[in-house]
């Protein structure tokens, strides 16, 4: 067989190999990725693809290995073919388009961007689709769609993973593009470090001469009116210069208490996508990914057993796998479903007993001496409102309960359970009473649990 012929065999496998991807891989990585490798060789034994670059070889080989491997076997037959991957050499027909990987994450570095958060490592669900397509469009036009971009949802679901792949997506199709990632804390401890040097002319240049500026944990703006009038003034200016924001919390903007209302205003602006809880069949996606990512032999009944009994976030899903691997691995045991059983239960041991809402409601009620149906009553007397309010406050920052079913389990609207968390907050910065009476029933919680 002729050199020609064997390479229109390859192009013909490689197609159909391709057809069998596009039904598995995200369409952008089958354009970005999958689609720029080329055959060069094809046995009865070996598939040899050459990559454009570096960095497509390094992602290919993380990601999809072994789907391209199934995929071949697949389209090849029933045989044991190894799938090659090398970086062609460079000339004149497959110029490099992408940057090479060294220097791409030294742009991450200065950044700040987590290397380990980019588009191609997180898994998209029915929960999270929506907040997803909103990051890769403003990834895509920064400053021209949705300005500013809002991502909000409860702890541990994926907000700074995709909000931080706004980021790299960006250094990756504009190399020289000025991105800054930070926390609202580092936001805040960077303007007093500022001010105390009297060294605000190069803060605001700081700031407000980035491309794209992605703030997360917005919710800690609360009470901080120094930062909220910098950053007030900081958006103006990026704004006005189509330049991108980008904005993560765990609370929508109206819900975050002693906000100023110009800069909720701001906030609102553009767009909100919210992220939710993931699925059972989005949990088991993801922990397989992050199993291959760190190279964690997990088997498919494993990562089921993790996805039923780990439902509160992604992070601590993602936590118990690495605690998994680690004990396998020092134990030298392989990862069976006894094997988790045993682990799980460890950690559960080892975790500090749950604070449930009727416990909530039962200390409260005996601190001010009520009975549980007077907190879920229409009744406002003063002796009554107070505790009430309060119960809201605990179990929003306890349970980190949602306002709407705050609302359900009070008989109440989120807009009055909003107004009963500002409420108390408010209070609890002067009326010392108050401090020592919730301090006390968090004591109590506290004992009960432990019961």
């Amino acid at each position: 067989m002729g050199t020609r012929t064997a390479l229109q065999d390859a192009d013909v496998a490689w197609r159909a190999i391709l057809q069998r991807l596009a039904a598995e891989v995200p369409p952008d990585d089958l354009v970005d990725l999958l689609r720029p490798l080329r055959p060069v060789r094809l046995t009865a034994a070996e598939l040899r693809l050459e990559a454009p670059n570096p960095l497509v070889l390094s992602c290919v080989t993380e990601q999809y290995l072994a789907l391209l491997r199934s995929a071949a076997v697949a389209v090849l037959g029933p045989r044991q073919v190894v799938v090659d991957i090398a970086v062609r050499e460079q000339g004149e027909l497959f110029p490099e388009t992408l940057p090479r990987r060294v220097d791409d994450a030294a742009r991450a570095k200065q950044a700040s961007l987590d290397p380990r958060y980019t588009f191609r490592s997180f898994v998209v669900g029915a929960s999270n689709q929506f907040a997803h397509a909103a990051t890769r469009a403003v990834a895509q036009r920064p400053g021209t769609h949705y300005n500013p971009l809002f991502i909000y949802g409860g702890v541990g679901l994926g907000k700074t993973h995709l909000v931080t792949a706004i980021g790299h997506e960006v250094l990756s199709r504009s190399p020289d593009a000025r991105v800054r990632y930070l926390s609202c804390d580092t936001f805040m401890n960077e303007l007093i470090g500022s001010l105390r040097r009297d060294r605000m002319e190069e803060f605001k240049q700081r700031f407000r001469e980035v491309d794209l500026l992605i703030l997360d944990d917005v919710q800690q703006l609360a009470g901080r009116e120094r930062t909220q009038e910098e950053l007030f003034h900081t958006f103006n200016a990026l704004h006005e210069r189509r330049r991108q924001v980008v904005l993560a919390a765990d609370t929508l903007p109206k819900e975050i208490p002693d906000l100023e209302e110009r800069l909720r205003n701001r906030f609102e602006w553009g767009l909100i996508a919210d992220i939710q809880a993931p699925d059972v069949e989005t949990r088991v996606a993801i922990v397989e990914r992050k199993a291959e990512l760190e190279k964690i032999p997990l088997p498919h009944e494993v990562a089921l057993l993790l996805a039923e009994r780990l439902v509160s976030n992604v992070r601590e899903l993602e936590g118990c796998l690495r605690r998994l691997g680690a004990h396998a691995s020092l134990g030298r045991r392989p990862i069976t479903l006894d094997f988790a059983h045993e682990v799980l239960q460890a950690l559960h041991a080892e975790r500090p007993p749950a604070i449930t809402f009727e416990q909530i409601t039962q200390a409260v009620c005996a601190h001010w001496a009520l009975r549980p149906d007077d907190l879920h009553s229409r009744r406002r007397s003063r002796h009554i409102t107070q505790p009430r309010q309060v119960a809201m406050y605990l179990s929003r920052r306890l349970l980190g309960a949602s306002l709407p079913r705050l609302g359900e389990l009070f008989g109440r609207d989120h807009s009055t359970v909003l107004h009963a968390i500002r409420e108390t907050e408010r209070r609890l910065k002067q009326d010392l009473a108050l401090q020592a009476s919730i301090q006390r029933v968090e004591a109590e919680l506290r004992r009960a649990s432990a019961a």
